[in-house]
């Protein structure tokens, strides 16, 4: 008895610690991203008619004249956040950013743009872009060319502690898409409104769109990165400035510019080269660019501190610093120290799940599904050179397959899955290799179980198989509903870190978001099958690996690297090509970003798979449990993408 009830207890104690970890996490992202409460942050979610009416009187109370070109009759929501510094007043109306994410992300990857401009006194506007995070699929035309972007930056036009005359963009990868169709749009002649400035994060895939009567009067940035993976595609090289886009590019705006080729950094105007401003100051001028190409890939467009640098750096040449604020140098960056406590929050969460799943099969309703796994079990101890053939004839094909199947199959799934019906298009080429990939596992397997039968007679399992043996179909079921509970419960916090303190879990391209509820049948019906046929047999294969006389942690670390070694062995040879040469080995540019999600999945279902497989006997629950998270991880951002209208 004594025994038990520490037992229970130190369960419970490993509950309070994760949960502490998760709200050290969330309060101090808030306090990073609010700048210690300097910075008042609301966010709406609103339909596209009501904000349109809300715009109309915002101006008439201001006296302003806003030109509302969005549909005020669309119906779909759009969800953004305002961050109001403490000296943008109607008084002392300050310049204004709105931000726009990219494809597969939603407002929160702003996250150091928001957290450092917002500091530095500029209000800043991120939003959900139509299709992701928490906003609907727009379906008027207005909406549909800019995703939402162009009715938020009406609305920051209207506000009165905006000064309507410094309303700038900056847009990530697809979001520098929807700034240049909404500069389009309002950057015309005879309009009231003009955006005034565009910092493109991305490389060129906003800029390759644009012409001079468009971004007349416009201070523009454009930063793109040296190992930028879609650059490659654009113009045969990441190296940008080193091609005669960037020439023409220049020439294009100003056509007087005749150079030969384009510095780093340096301001060009109609005229001419144009002065750097001293740090703070403006440039004293409304029509200026610059390139900068600066040694980073795509997704780190808005998360590297070199590129949130030349963002602060950018709107104190165009705009000046704030009145009422000081100037901060731009190398003064807080946004990683939120960072930080957004990685404990991901940390913490993966630790929940398997803190989770142990507290529930202490209950009642679970606790006949705890069979911890007998000793007798294990593989063999591998002393001899041939008990590890079995081994190595097992896992050598199945990473020759992850290397050389991984992107003829994404391209394939991008093609195949229906977007109307299979909603995530950047997820669906990896949502297409992990079926094929767990199908091969499971012929492995079948090609392990008969190795090991030769070579192991008598000191082995029963088979490779036997780890997915299942005691009738009650059983099935109540590892089912074991899985849904630990994943639902899990997410109980996501939804918390959103809705108190409007932050996700996170760091980079690894986040855990929480979906709305509408989506949930899709992803749980669409998606979840999916990933389900590929953890069951990678549970299978971690769990096949269960060295005798070797230590637990051991064997979890080879099952992690086995993992990881192939998508990591491809991932190195692709980036140290493309930093060598300007190309990918592999030339694919949205692939090779996605595969980087991969890494810390790879990591937790390593972990978790055999961690519910000791306390369950099974795989099928520590299978369910990794789709479920994962699947979820996939799609809570991105549900619908929208088709962009290039003209």
């Amino acid at each position: 008895m004594e025994t038990q009830k520490k037992k229970k207890l130190s369960s419970g104690m490993w509950l309070v610690i994760v949960a502490v970890f998760l709200l050290v996490s969330m309060v101090g992202t808030n306090l990073v991203s609010n700048g210690a409460g300097k910075v008042q942050v609301t966010t709406y979610t609103e339909p596209l008619s009501d904000l349109a009416n809300q715009v109309k009187a915002n101006a008439e109370a201001t006296g302003r004249t806003v030109d509302v070109q969005f549909d005020g009759n669309d119906s779909a929501q759009i969800c953004f956040s305002v961050y109001r510094p403490q000296n943008a007043t109607a008084d002392t109306p300050a310049p204004c950013v709105v931000c726009a994410h990219g494809w597969n992300n939603s407002k929160e990857m702003q996250y150091s743009n928001f957290t450092e401009l917002a500091r530095r006194g500029f209000v800043v506007i991120a939003l959900d872009l139509a299709g992701h995070g928490r906003s609907d699929v727009a379906v008027s035309q207005y909406t549909k060319d800019t995703e939402g972007l162009l009715a938020v930056v009406e609305y920051a036009m209207s506000l009165d502690f905006v000064d309507i005359n410094k309303v700038g963009l900056t847009g990530h990868s697809a979001g520098d898409l929807d700034c240049s169709n909404t500069i389009k749009l309002i950057n015309v002649e005879g309009s009231n409104n003009h955006i005034s400035s565009w910092f493109c994060s991305s490389g060129t895939l906003g800029g390759m769109f644009l012409t001079p009567e468009f971004t007349k009067n416009m201070i523009w940035g454009l930063s793109a990165g040296k190992y930028d993976e879609l650059d490659t595609i654009f113009f045969s090289t990441s190296h940008f400035l080193d091609t005669p886009g960037a020439i023409s590019m220049v020439q294009r705006m100003y056509p007087a510019f005749a150079g030969t080729e384009v510095t780093e950094g340096q301001w060009y105007g109609p005229n001419g080269p144009l002065d750097t401003p001293a740090p703070g100051a403006a440039l004293g001028v409304t029509d200026a660019f610059a390139i900068w190409n600066p040694a980073y890939t795509h997704p780190q467009g808005v998360f590297h501190t070199e590129a949130t640098k030349l963002s602060i750096d950018f709107f104190y040449a165009a705009y000046g610093t704030p009145t009422g604020s000081t100037y901060i140098p731009s190398d003064n960056q807080i946004w990683t120290l939120g960072a930080v406590f957004q990685t404990i929050g991901l940390v913490a969460f993966f630790a929940l799940v398997l803190v989770l799943a142990g507290l529930l099969l202490k209950t009642p309703l679970f606790k006949d599904l705890n069979r911890s796994v007998a000793k007798q079990e294990s593989l063999p101890a591998f002393k001899s050179s041939k008990e590890w053939i079995p081994l190595v004839l097992t896992f050598v094909p199945l990473m020759l397959f992850t290397v050389f199947t991984y992107f003829p199959c994404y391209n394939a799934g991008s093609k195949l899955f229906d977007s109307a019906t299979y909603g995530a298009p950047t997820v669906n080429g990896v949502a297409w290799w992990t079926p094929c990939a767990g199908l091969f596992y499971l012929l492995m397997i079948g090609v392990n179980s008969l190795l090991r039968k030769a070579f192991y007679k008598g000191d082995a399992m029963t088979g490779s198989f036997a780890p997915a043996r299942l005691d009738g179909i009650g059983h099935f079921l109540k590892t089912l509903g074991f899985a849904a509970a630990v994943v639902a419960l899990a997410y109980i916090p996501c939804y918390i870190a959103y809705y108190v303190f409007g932050m996700n879990f996170g760091i980079a391209v690894y986040v855990v978001g929480a979906p709305r509820a509408n989506w949930l049948p899709d992803i749980l019906l669409r998606y979840l099958p999916i990933w389900i046929v590929f953890m069951v047999p990678n549970a299978i294969l971690n769990v096949n690996t269960r060295f005798r006389d070797i230590p637990e942690w051991a064997s979890t670390l080879f099952c992690v690297l086995a993992n990881l070694l192939p998508i990591g062995i491809l991932t190195w040879v692709n980036y140290a090509t493309l930093v060598n040469t300007g190309v990918l080995m592999f030339p694919y540019g949205d692939p090779s970003i996605m595969a980087f999600n991969l890494f810390a999945p790879m990591i937790f279902i390593g972990i978790s798979s055999r961690y519910i497989y000791k306390k369950t006997g099974n795989v099928w629950a520590a299978g369910m449990i990794n789709a479920g998270v994962v699947a979820m991880m996939a799609v809570a951002i991105t549900r619908h993408a929208v088709d962009f209208m290039f003209h």
